[in-house]
């Protein structure tokens, strides 16, 4: 890819995302947020020995190199059906010298022949989006309207398409917003997913969940090993500080380990 393609444009700003990452994202499009951390976060620490990786809907590619800095010697493949975002994960993953390791594909991850040529992999993650059409004002930008409304899908279709996917022991590991655990699970059972793990992500131990992670694996259903979710909390009672567990998984990530928080989102614009 030619250097001027990787320049940021009009639009766009170039963001630091990690110690060695930077991010090309829409001023005004879908943004990179908490939510690429803790996704990326908890993938990593839910399968550390990881060789192949499936990220579906990657959009600008935010938890695949994220990921890609933690699993070094892991390979990815990345699912994204809108092309503005398609086209910025590409150039994100040339601009940080990752083409060789990260292979996009644009395409609707509902699609079963996408990846016919690809052998089953050993982790799935995805960030369904959680508002089914009709359900609220669509954005006009139609790139935050994709990232946000169920224009492909929702989480059922995540959840099959990671079925599909995994090897046996392989693992699944999807985000969800904090009112849809419910439906979360139950797009689990539907695709015969067993799960594992679940954690309710908090911005304080006292506040209402922002988002749920669940981590699962194919299997009988009736053999899932928690029935209630473990807690997160990103930040620490007051607020002042990240908590001592998710100041951990950032770290985990090349993203500051402790200190003061800065506002959401966890991505910041270079001097």
């Amino acid at each position: 890819m030619a250097p001027d393609d990787l320049a940021p444009q009009p639009d766009e700003s170039l963001d630091r995302l990690s110690r060695s990452l930077w991010l090309l994202q829409r001023k005004r499009g879908h943004r990179a947020t908490s939510d690429d951390v803790v996704l990326a976060g908890l993938a990593v620490a839910a399968a550390p020995s990881a060789r192949r990786v499936l990220d579906l809907g990657t959009g600008k590619c935010t938890v695949a190199l994220l990921m890609a800095r933690a699993l070094p010697t892991c390979a990815f493949v990345g699912v994204e059906a809108f092309p503005q975002s398609y086209a910025l994960g590409k150039r994100n993953v040339a601009l940080n010298g990752l083409a060789a390791r990260i292979d996009l594909r644009l395409g609707d991850l509902r699609d079963t022949t996408l990846l016919a040529d690809q052998p089953r992999f050993d982790l799935v993650t995805g960030a369904p989006p959680f508002m089914p059409l009709g359900t609220g004002v669509l954005p006009a930008d139609p790139q935050r309207a994709a990232g946000r409304f169920e224009t492909r899908g929702g989480i059922e279709s995540y959840a099959a398409a990671a079925a599909r996917a995994l090897l046996p022991a392989g693992r699944a590991v999807l985000l969800m917003d904090g009112a849809s655990a419910k439906r979360a699970l139950e797009a689990l059972i539907g695709a015969q997913l067993v799960l594992l793990d679940w954690i309710e992500v908090r911005p304080r131990p006292n506040r209402p969940p922002t988002f749920h992670v669940f981590i699962a694996q194919p299997g009988p259903t009736s053999e899932s090993a928690r029935s209630t979710p473990r807690l997160l909390s990103m930040r620490d009672q007051t607020g002042e500080a990240w908590h001592p567990e998710y100041a951990a998984l950032r770290a985990s990530l090349e993203l500051d380990s402790v200190g003061t928080p800065v506002a959401l989102p966890d991505c910041h614009t270079p001097p």
